[in-house]
């Protein structure tokens, strides 16, 4: 007796459910490769976002900075100059004494006998032209200079004997001394600055 059996539907039926399970596993994946792709792009545009919104501040403080310092450069330039100009006005205020202390000084050393026709101060060197009776009021002037702590380089230049005024004035004079207590200009020096 010959039975056949015949196992092509059972084994038709069981590839496809293989096939359909195969199917559902390759459609689940591929969902949460998706998912997973999805999520992770999301994360990354995030953290992008969130990275640019820090530099974005960070940008604003650095130019809120730039600003202060530009502001912190001008009040530089403005105190230096303030800082020249007090300078300046202390120098001049400084120098005023120096024709005072020129006219304190001429009358302690200039004698009896000596008459001062001219008299010019040019940086601290003090000219001085006149008339004497004789040679000896000169050496006391000379002397008188030479003596004095106020005065130092002392020179007499020339010595005229003018025989046309009268004996009373015979001797024409030119000398030169420095002031030691001469207040010179003090000009603030420009700072150049690499800014």
């Amino acid at each position: 007796m010959n039975t056949s059996i015949n196992l092509l539907p059972w084994r038709e039926m069981q590839r496809q459910a293989i096939r359909r399970r195969f199917m559902n596993k390759s459609v689940l994946v591929l969902i949460l490769v998706s998912l997973c792709v999805i999520g992770g792009r999301w994360a990354v545009y995030n953290q992008l976002s969130i990275q640019e919104a820090r530099n974005a501040r960070l940008q604003q403080e650095i130019n809120e900075l730039n600003v202060t310092l530009r502001e912190f450069a001008k009040r530089e330039v403005e105190r230096d100059e303030l800082h020249r100009r007090l300078t300046l006005v202390n120098s001049l205020q400084k120098q005023r004494n120096n024709a005072t202390l020129l006219f304190n000084f001429l009358p302690q050393i200039t004698p009896d006998g000596v008459v001062l026709d001219k008299v010019s101060m040019t940086a601290g060197t003090v000219t001085i032209e006149g008339r004497s009776r004789d040679n000896a009021k000169l050496a006391s002037l000379l002397a008188l200079l030479e003596a004095d702590s106020g005065a130092k380089n002392v020179q007499i230049h020339s010595i005229i004997n003018n025989a046309a005024q009268s004996s009373l004035v015979a001797k024409n004079f030119r000398a030169t001394f420095d002031l030691t207590d001469y207040m010179t200009l003090e000009l603030p020096r420009e700072e150049s600055n690499g800014r």
